[in-house]
């Protein structure tokens, strides 16, 4: 039976309330930081049900909550209200799972023995937040049987404390269910009731307290009993609903709602880039889209509602309990066994409550190895959710055996991996781009992907990877891409010696293509924070700055700029340039004329050039497999890739919200390296190896804190979920290295 809950508060004020959930020891949510009062939307009724691994939890607290905006991880404000048809009553109380003490005011509703709650419609959320559950505690129901081999009693008024001395080790709070034929004589008065651990005196001695007294008959000191599971602290399941509407009903696209592991792991990668743990989600005010998209991702990983919206590639066995074979579009793979494996590493220590609750050896080993920052110097979460967002943050840590291992045996979500993999990045791969080149997004999180063939067109996709749209096909060779602050796209058509303007619709320009003056193979293009588009011409080494409109307004010339292929611009509005063919770099002032600094041959066939927060230039190096540094002064540093994260041959480099390096490779398996700003490796030895990536050259991150990697070799993207820090897009903003 759902257990239907209405919320009351203490005193006279029948006004709606809402109440924040206090973890970690912080103080209550300053409802008075909100920038502005947004509108509210209707959420509805909420059903659904808890699931730990192989069984429902009973008892589970589950809450609702919102991110908010008022800062990265800030604290998710609780939206479960008062009944505006209370009068009096009293609230619940729930386990404070970070500092132990009781918290007042935190409103939930409780899992049934099905592990099915209800939650009523006595609230709202704000419309545009992301809303999600949050159960916590609870014990999966899995019988065990007890044997029995002594029993005592102590009566103190009208209480009994019955000592039972029994052959498996129980532990306070755990329930136990008394069979109608368990015991005999004196003590079966217990039979048919569920009681609940109080204490365990010594061995496998255990109590409980209660106000049913021995009856008559024999003293029969043998007998079995049912133990119902242990009551679990560090269990905490959640579940991204979706963005709260400004009209309508917001669960009345929600027919019921399904929360596991699987859930938790799809929430706690997609929203990885906002959150220190389960309840710290939240992100700054300009950064609303990055959350939003964050969390329509965890739709394309994990269906709440099962079957119900018959997903492609969904299988009927689990009811939809398994994580997405295929994006909701339908047009992208999702990595379902290694979300399953994720999964299956929670529900080790979920499961585990039936025999040594949080303490259990699968928790301790889970949160010894899912640590706040990937070793043993980071702080361990006391949670699974929390578990779940630090592995987020460290997939490539070298603790990805030991979790792997979580896995083994009996699992409750199949299929997972077989073997244990290279990290644990989770990747999303968009099929059908044809011959994608380039790549470049857009301030409202959607990707433009060209197409380099002989009759070139450019693909939108949205945040969550649906094709929005296509240009008609155009030039040959399209390339390199870039979006203009007004959401316009240009392209360079290598081989067509012209540029493409479009709409951020792709609808096609007036005075579209731009061959005037005349390019020979323009190979970049780049466009400053005021629209002004930076074109290559490597035959002339000359880099020409056109207006928005497409007026030419000065050719940038400088010897440095010989055979020039890749430019980027910087912070302070200076020119870098490349030339993969002259080993060359150099930055020079714009318009032009004068270079701050020329490397003078002693980058060996660099790749394009990405500048973080500080005007660093940075370029990988192939041929020498090296990163090279360079300041704004014109000091430099290589950097070996044989030594740092995993790094082989790099083609491509990008910059995220925290001046972190992300570098594509032509070698080790087409990886992915990390380093942060002083070329630390974050990646491990062997990068990241997720998504498949196939001949990756071009990288680009998003708001959203998702790295986007085109395949040439696999007519595909690769989306790898929640791994960098959210960034400033477009690029033309000139906010490179910063956190929105």
């Amino acid at each position: 039976m759902n257990n239907t809950v209405r919320i009351f508060i203490r005193g006279t004020s029948l006004a709606l309330t809402l109440v924040s959930l206090a973890l970690c020891g912080c103080s209550g949510m300053d409802q008075a930081a909100f920038p502005a009062t947004p509108a509210q939307g209707s959420v509805g009724s909420l059903q659904g049900s808890v699931f730990g691994g192989h069984a429902p939890i009973v008892g589970s607290h589950v809450f609702l909550l919102e991110a908010t905006w008022t800062g990265y991880a800030a604290k998710a404000k609780s939206l479960l209200s008062f009944s505006s048809t209370a009068t009096s009553g009293s609230y619940p109380v729930t386990q404070d799972l970070t500092t132990g003490s009781v918290t007042n005011g935190l409103y939930y509703v409780t899992s049934d023995s099905n592990g099915a709650f209800n939650v009523t419609g006595d609230y709202t959320c704000d419309a545009g937040f992301p809303v999600y559950l949050y159960a916590s505690g609870g014990a999966p129901n899995a019988s065990t049987v007890i044997n029995i081999t002594a029993i005592s009693q102590t009566a103190t008024g009208g209480t009994t404390t019955y000592t039972f001395t029994a052959g498996n080790q129980l532990y306070t709070g755990q329930s136990v269910q008394f069979s109608s034929s368990s015991l005999t004589g004196k003590w079966s008065t217990l039979n048919g009731t569920t009681q609940t651990v109080l204490a365990t005196p010594t061995g496998t001695s255990f109590q409980i307290s209660t106000t049913i007294a021995p009856g008559t008959g024999a003293n029969t000191q043998s007998g079995s009993i049912a133990a119902v599971g242990a009551g679990n602290p560090a269990i905490v399941n959640i579940a991204m609903l979706g963005i709260c509407p400004g009209v309508g009903n917001f669960t009345k696209l929600i027919s019921y709602v399904y929360m596991n592991e699987v859930s938790t792991a799809a929430m706690a990668y997609s929203i990885a880039g906002f959150a220190t743990d389960s309840v710290h989600i939240g992100t700054s005010i300009s950064n609303e889209v990055g959350l939003q998209n964050a969390a329509l991702n965890a739709a394309n990983l994990y269906n709440v509602q099962g079957n119900a919206l018959e997903l492609p590639g969904n299988s009927a066995a689990g009811e939809g309990l398994i994580a997405n074979q295929a994006t909701v579009a339908g047009n992208g793979t999702v990595p379902q066994a290694e979300l399953n494996t994720l999964g299956n590493i929670l529900a080790a220590c979920v499961d585990s409550a039936n025999t040594a609750s949080s303490s259990s050896a699968n928790c301790t080993t889970l949160f010894a190895d899912a640590t706040s920052t990937g070793t043993t110097s980071g702080v361990k979460p006391i949670d699974t959710a929390t578990a779940a967002i630090n592995m987020a943050h460290n997939p490539g840590a070298a603790n990805v055996i030991a979790l792997f291992e979580l896995a083994s045996g009996v699992v409750p979500f199949a299929p997972q991996l077989d073997s244990t993999p290279n990290d644990f990045t989770v990747a999303i791969t968009y099929t059908n781009i044809t011959a994608p080149g380039g790549i470049a997004i857009d301030a409202s999180g959607n990707a433009f992907v060209p197409t380099n063939s002989s009759s070139g067109y450019v693909t939108k996709l949205s945040p969550a990877g649906a094709v929005l749209a296509t240009t008609a096909t155009g030039g040959s060779g399209f390339d390199s891409i870039a979006v203009a602050p007004n959401g316009n796209v240009f392209v360079a058509a290598n081989s067509s010696n012209a540029v493409y303007e479009y709409t951020g619709g792709l609808a096609n320009i007036s005075g579209s293509p731009w061959t005037s003056p005349a390019m020979t193979s323009p190979s970049s293009v780049a466009i400053d924070s005021s629209g002004n588009v930076y074109v290559t011409d490597g035959a002339a080494s000359i880099v020409r700055k056109f207006t928005s409109s497409g007026t030419l307004s000065a050719s940038i010339t400088n010897s440095c700029l010989s055979g020039v292929s890749d430019i980027a611009l910087d912070p302070a509005g200076y020119l870098w340039a490349s030339s993969y063919s002259k080993s060359n770099g150099c930055r020079v002032s714009n318009p032009g004329g004068v270079y701050t600094f020329d490397t003078g041959g002693s980058l060996l066939e660099p790749g394009n050039l990405a500048v973080d927060s500080n005007s660093k230039g940075w370029a990988p190096l192939k041929s020498a497999n090296e990163l090279a540094a360079v300041t704004s002064a014109g000091s430099g540093a290589l950097y070996a890739g044989s030594t740092i994260g995993g790094l082989a041959a790099p083609t491509w480099i990008a910059i995220d919200g925290a001046n972190n390096l992300w570098i594509t490779n032509a070698g080790n398996s087409y990886a992915l390296t990390e380093l942060t700003n002083t070329a630390t490796a974050l990646s491990g030895t062997s990068g990241y190896q997720g998504g498949n990536l196939n001949a990756p050259s071009w990288i680009a991150i998003d708001a959203s804190g998702d790295v986007w990697v085109p395949n040439q070799g696999a007519n595909s993207v690769t989306e790898l979920i929640g791994v960098a820090t959210p960034t400033v897009t477009p690029l033309s903003a000139l906010q490179p290295g910063v956190r929105p």
